[in-house]
């Protein structure tokens, strides 16, 4: 018992910053770390994947995700350079990609996810190759980035050593950060 209490204790002290009270009346909330998020995601990354749209199919990489608070708001600006590969561009079309985005948790991996990104802006650095693929291929590999990143967890409370996970009374986005909320 003077043991989980110890680690309660410090698992407090370390966050004391960052605690606020839950505006919900939930219990009291601690902030995740932008840097812990983006560390999490960067493990993930770069991925590769297949993408077919209509007679054009090609090989889409995904790399560099990054998570921002948009001051504010209750969502998230996601951040992801990409290059579509194939045999009509062998040397790729590069851009970057702005989503914006919820959170979710699942309860039995104990991992947050992003929630329904949505593509805010999609730039590619060359748009002139773009003549070469059919129209609606842009959102197409807008829609599959925001779904591939969307798999991905942003953190996760037991390799945290979180010891209260079991005291989780929610988790949201507010003012551009992620909080867990605890309570009895």
């Amino acid at each position: 018992m003077l043991k989980k209490i110890l680690m309660i204790g410090t698992f407090l002290g370390l966050f004391s910053g960052c605690v606020a009270v839950d505006p919900q009346g939930r219990g009291y909330s601690i902030a995740i770390p932008m840097s812990v998020i983006n560390s999490t995601l960067a493990e993930k990354f770069p991925v590769e994947r297949k993408l077919t749209y209509g007679i054009v199919s090609g090989n889409l990489n995904i790399s560099n995700p990054n998570v921002l608070g948009k001051s504010g708001s209750d969502k998230l600006g996601v951040g992801t350079s990409f290059k579509f590969t194939n045999f009509l561009i062998p040397n790729g079309i590069s851009g970057t990609i702005n989503l914006a985005s919820g959170i979710r948790y699942d309860a039995k991996s104990q991992n947050l996810y992003l929630k329904n990104p949505m593509v805010e802006t999609i730039k590619f650095q060359n748009q002139s190759l773009m003549k070469n693929l059919p129209n609606g291929i842009q959102n197409a590999i807008g829609l599959l980035i925001a779904e591939t990143i969307a798999k991905k967890p942003i953190y996760n409370l037991k390799k945290r050593g979180s010891v209260v996970s079991g005291f989780i009374r929610g988790i949201d986005v507010r003012n551009g950060q992620v909080y867990l909320t605890f309570g009895l």
